[in-house]
């Protein structure tokens, strides 16, 4: 294997069209989130951000982006942010993950939404294992429909959206809404979010507020940023940022008025979304990782993730173990329980009171 490393503002159109093409050849990397686009766009102004064109008998035969940080360690290409993480190879390739690792000159490389196909190669030594909820829609809406209607939270739902009509009117809901004010909107919404749940507010790093506008206003024949908005009397209710590639749409940033919540805004969306989806050839919904019950009254099957670090030699790996065992026990301690999961979540929330409480003072 040898690879070439450079940004991913440097690939040529040859290059580009030869990633799409390993993209539409392997269903399993097809999420937007590994498309060229989203790496070179959400590159611009980060230096850090590398990207390993990997060759084999003369040929290019993958696409390995990342980020690289000191001391030799790699991440995933906006670790923390995408909720995909791979290497886009050609057809039938087989690698070596520490091999991969030599050729990127890297000691060792994080990930948190690497595929379920690229787990044996990645993560032999440390790892674990997350499941993002998936929605299928390639029977048709009427069919999905018909497999969901009957569940109590589906009901549940029904009955939020009939107390909305009737208390508001029936809501408008567009599917691909060209307008940067309303982008706007939806990033001051989950800014407020974040910091009203005591969240890191992803959107405050600037580099990456800038990058989603960016993506907002890409267009290609592979890629898309739609942005959903549902409309109670003329006004936003809930807008929701997705990114879309071929028949894939994966659910990006869902943010809503928290004026409307008690009418189930977000959800009510989600459905209305889902349906104009399905009707504009969208055959499968990625919720992202996460245990949402929103995600799970929709979802109709889990796809596996991993998240963990792969090194080049077991001293770095023992290295990484040791700095990653404490917090990684933990959360898996917390969220194996589901009373400790919700004190956790009840007590961001006080942190984040407490934090706007500051603000506002």
């Amino acid at each position: 294997m040898k690879a070439t490393i450079c940004h991913p503002l440097e690939l040529g159109t040859a290059e580009i069209d030869l990633w799409r093409s390993f993209q539409h050849a392997n269903g399993t990397l097809a999420s937007p989130f590994l498309t060229p686009e989203f790496a070179r766009v959400m590159s611009e102004g980060r230096p850090d951000f590398n990207l390993a064109i990997l060759e084999d008998g003369g040929k290019i035969v993958g696409f390995f982006p990342f980020e690289r940080r000191s001391l030799g360690v790699g991440r995933a290409l906006c670790y923390g942010f995408a909720d995909s993480n791979a290497l886009i190879h050609a057809p039938g390739y087989q690698w070596e993950g520490t091999e991969l690792l030599e050729a990127s000159r890297l000691s060792a490389w994080q990930f948190d939404h690497l595929i379920a196909d690229q787990i044996p190669y990645f993560a032999p030594q440390d790892v674990i294992l997350r499941q993002s909820p998936i929605i299928d829609l390639s029977a048709g809406w009427e069919s999905w429909l018909a497999r969901k209607e009957n569940s109590k939270r589906f009901k549940k739902l029904r009955g939020h959206e009939r107390k909305l009509v009737r208390e508001l009117g029936e809501p408008r809901v567009e599917l691909d809404m060209r307008d940067m004010g309303l982008l706007n909107l939806l990033i001051q919404w989950k800014s407020a979010q974040y910091r009203r749940t005591g969240r890191s507010d992803r959107f405050a790093r600037k580099w990456f507020a800038d990058g989603v506008r960016r993506l907002f206003e890409t267009r290609s024949d592979g890629f898309a940023a739609e942005l959903s908005v549902m409309f109670l009397r003329d006004r936003p209710a809930s807008v929701y940022l997705s990114l879309r590639s071929g028949d894939r749409l994966a659910g990006w940033f869902p943010a809503y008025d928290i004026n409307l919540a008690s009418y189930g805004v977000g959800i009510i969306h989600q459905l209305h979304l889902l349906m104009h989806a399905s009707r504009n050839g969208v055959n499968f919904f990625d919720c992202g990782a996460g245990e949402e019950s929103y995600k799970r009254t929709f979802s109709d099957f889990d796809m596996q993730m991993a998240k963990g670090t792969l090194s080049r030699s077991a001293a770095v790996a023992l290295i990484h173990r040791i700095h990653a065992a404490p917090r990684r026990k933990a959360m898996e301690f917390v969220l194996n329980r589901p009373q400790l999961r919700k004190a956790a979540k009840n007590a961001l929330m006080l942190v984040g009171r407490a934090r706007t409480c500051l603000r506002s003072s």
